[in-house]
């Protein structure tokens, strides 16, 4: 029975338990696309909440890359995790379907909690997706996480790497290497080509170039992530602050003899505001033409 309670099961709609959970305004809410190049990319979507068994609306209010990228390329994952002990999430797979700028759906996302005081800025394009496949509301025991951040905090600094540069800059490196922040990991499902993500708290710096993790908790869902995969980690503080980290899944190995996930950073994403962008690694700017002559 033990081993079958975290079995990962998967089902072509939403259930009424599942609907009813995406409800709250104030929760994680996450949206996995994917790029140009077929690397994952994740974006906080706080206006996002499933409306029947086979639909999930999204609302923007800015435009960002995710909107960019749902177009181009409809697969999508979304992840919704409450926000008090003890902890539970939902995981989905979806395909964009279509946009509106008018409709119920619009006006429940101004009406919200987060929105309704907000006087210049509002929702104003509602995105629907069709559900491809969920997961039941699932347990994010605390155990776990707290085993996970026992097993960083004797193991991880046999993980640092010897490279020079610093790659995470000064509040991204504050941000992972925190003992208790939130982290998410979405890697590209080969079996079907979505995002997938996976809740992991115990995710955490080993140095300016390193991310790990112990599988303390959620080892099956970790354990399916592809070796040499390309992954994106959302990371966020109790601020608000977040950013995602890109690069590549290297693997499980032992560092201090406890084991550990191992993803090389290669990008990191500023997706808070007030621009965001890649700061990892540096984009040469072109120098301003302020003279042009035939």
């Amino acid at each position: 029975m033990g081993k079958n309670k975290n079995k990962i099961e998967w089902s072509s709609e939403i259930s009424e338990d599942g609907i009813e959970f995406t409800q709250p305004d104030i929760m994680l809410k996450l949206v996995s696309t994917i790029d140009e190049r077929g690397w994952p990319h994740v974006t906080l979507i706080a206006s996002n909440r499933a409306i029947s068994k086979d639909k999930i609306v999204w609302g923007a209010f800015t435009e960002g890359l995710s909107k960019k990228y749902i177009k181009e390329r409809p697969k999508q994952g979304i992840f919704y995790m409450n926000t008090e002990i003890p902890f539970k999430f939902l995981q989905a797979k979806a395909d964009f379907s279509h946009t509106t700028k008018e409709g119920e759906d619009l006006e429940h996302f101004n009406q919200s909690q987060l929105m309704r005081y907000f006087t210049y800025v509002r929702v104003h394009t509602a995105y629907y997706n069709n559900i491809v496949a969920a997961t039941p509301v699932r347990n994010l025991p605390l155990f776990g996480i707290v085993k996970g951040i026992i097993k960083d905090m004797i193991g991880k600094g046999g993980a640092k790497t010897k490279i020079n540069e610093k790659r995470l800059n000064v509040l991204g490196h504050k941000l992972f290497a925190a003992p208790i922040a939130v982290r998410v990991i979405s890697y590209i499902d080969p079996a079907d080509g979505y995002p997938t993500m996976i809740p992991s708290i115990q995710l955490q710096a080993a140095d300016y170039n390193r991310l790990v993790f112990p599988p303390s908790i959620l080892k099956e869902d970790l354990y399916q992530i592809p070796v040499g995969s390309k992954v994106a980690v959302f990371g966020m503080n109790f601020d608000f602050y977040n950013q995602v980290v890109k690069g590549t899944f290297t693997g499980f190995k032992k560092f201090r003899g406890i084991k550990f996930g191992v993803i090389e950073i290669e990008e990191i994403y500023n997706s808070a505001p007030p621009v965001p962008r890649v700061i990892y690694p540096k984009v040469k700017s072109v120098p301003k033409i302020t003279n042009f002559h035939l």
